[in-house]
């Protein structure tokens, strides 16, 4: 294995995570101390009024950087901000609350060399559920996806699930044209993909409901169908 070469970077995206987070990086640290793999983990603050900096930088872990910047700016913006200063071959980006176990990236990295593209879902025959939502964010959930699939990306069964991995030349093509910073980022890094004719492959994970998520409100489902249109307009316009 080339001794200069990263072969994986992880992306985690952190607002207000002083509390989840370090349990998430010492799962993912735990799990490369048992692997051959070149790694990096990236965390980008993305304007934090906690303390999630100082817990982070209190972790143990290898290979750790952290990035920060004082104004919250979205988390399609934070990863971006991430994906665009790493290295690895390959480049994923998941949650801080390790709601897809980290371990299912054995999963992504399988797909990986054959698609640019390789995306954990909730939908598929495979996937497994351990902790459901609510049945009304379901419905919502369910609802959305199929505007987004009729609207955009009808073949995609999961925009939304915060597990994806892109091959580094492609992940530069893909979110160097992003322009969508908060929740409907993911809807736009795959319209790209597909417009740029990238393979996308979807694959099923397993994933757990986290009651203390911040994609709860109205506002958040609102917000993402707002930025579903604006990215139709994009295209329409020729933008991507």
């Amino acid at each position: 294995m080339d001794q200069k070469k990263t072969d994986i970077s992880v992306v985690i995206p952190a607002y207000n995570e002083a509390q989840r987070l370090p349990k998430t990086l010492k799962i993912i640290s735990d799990f490369f101390a048992l692997k051959d793999y070149k790694y990096e983990i990236i965390v980008v603050d993305d304007g934090s009024t906690d303390k999630t900096i100082e817990k982070v930088k209190g972790q143990k872990v290898k290979n750790l950087k952290v990035l920060s910047y004082k104004i919250n700016r979205g988390k399609g913006y934070a990863v971006n901000y991430g994906v665009s200063r790493a290295g690895g071959e390959y480049i994923i980006f998941c949650d801080a609350d390790n709601s897809t176990p980290f371990e299912q990236i054995e999963k992504l990295l399988v797909e990986a060399k054959e698609n640019e593209v390789v995306i954990g879902s909730r939908y598929l025959k495979d996937s497994d559920i351990k902790i459901k939502q609510s049945f009304s964010r379901q419905v919502g959930a369910r609802f959305g996806n199929l505007l987004i699939r009729i609207i955009l990306l009808s073949r995609v069964r999961d925009t939304q699930c915060g597990f994806k991995m892109f091959q580094k030349l492609a992940a530069r093509e893909i979110f160097s044209r992003q322009t969508i910073w908060r929740w409907g980022f993911d809807i736009e890094i795959l319209y790209i993909a597909k417009k740029l004719e990238f393979k996308i492959k979807e694959v099923p994970v397993e994933w757990l409901n986290d009651t203390e998520s911040k994609v709860q409100s109205p506002f958040v489902f609102l917000s993402t169908l707002s930025e579903l249109f604006r990215i139709k307009f994009n295209s329409l316009k020729k933008r991507y």
